[in-house]
């Protein structure tokens, strides 16, 4: 049996794409079932394990952000083309610090350099247009260094995130203490970190999770054309 190359495309394509895509999506809805049966955490009795604390950013700027130039303890910027019908990642680029946040019952630190943001409001996030090329887009070049692809289209979009001293925000992860002792902290791997209340939180993860569903849903109509492709 031989394999011709669409069929060689279409198998390995809607493997990666089932895959990657319904391990994204189960991993959402998962975690929109926990943060919906674990609820919030006062800083005060923290234990072990997986909690959601909500409190208020403390800490001093050491960032600017690369747009937007504001002072912050943190920023992520993200640049997209779009080439057809899907968005290319042109840059993915963060500055985050380690900060901490009270909710008047305790402290946590927070090691935010790997979290997932799901920030939304205006006072965080902005969202624009550049031109390429352009004096934007040069500027923005000379401050990230080398794009990750180059774009090849005229426009691209960007999405910048801050987070800044005082901000009100929700952080859910593992809440660990070195030797039992000292500050609570939450550790680096699977943070996510938001600016929504709970129940915001939770119906943001459910549409993510139905976003990738939809994509491993294609994975799998590519994989089953491949399948038919091979056996007809």
């Amino acid at each position: 049996m031989t394999l011709d190359l669409p069929t060689l495309v279409s198998l390995t394509a809607g493997t990666l794409m089932t895959g990657i895509a319904g391990w994204l999506s189960v991993r959402a809805f998962s975690d929109a079932r926990l943060l919906a049966e674990i609820g919030s955490t006062p800083m005060g009795e923290l234990t072990d394990g997986l909690h959601e604390v909500r409190g208020a950013v403390k800490g001093s700027p050491g960032f600017r952000a690369p747009v937007s130039d504001r002072e912050c303890i943190g920023w992520r910027l993200v640049v997209e083309q779009q080439r057809r019908s899907t968005w290319e990642l042109v840059y993915d680029k963060r500055e985050m610090g380690t900060f901490a946040m009270e909710d008047g019952t305790g402290t946590v630190a927070v090691d935010a350099g790997k979290a997932e943001l799901v920030l939304a409001k205006t006072a965080r996030v902005r969202n624009g247009v550049v031109s390429v090329p352009g004096p934007e887009w040069e500027s923005m070049r000379q401050r990230l260094g080398d794009p990750a692809i180059e774009p090849t289209t005229p426009f691209l979009r960007w999405k910048e995130e801050s987070i800044e001293p005082d901000d009100v925000l929700t952080a859910i992860g593992t809440l660990v203490r070195e030797e039992g002792e000292g500050p609570w902290r939450v550790s680096a791997e699977n943070l996510l970190l938001s600016d929504r209340d709970d129940a915001e939180v939770v119906r943001q993860q459910r549409r993510r999770g139905q976003r990738h569903l939809a994509w491993a849903l294609a994975g799998i109509a590519v994989l089953a054309y491949g399948v038919w492709s091979l056996v007809k």
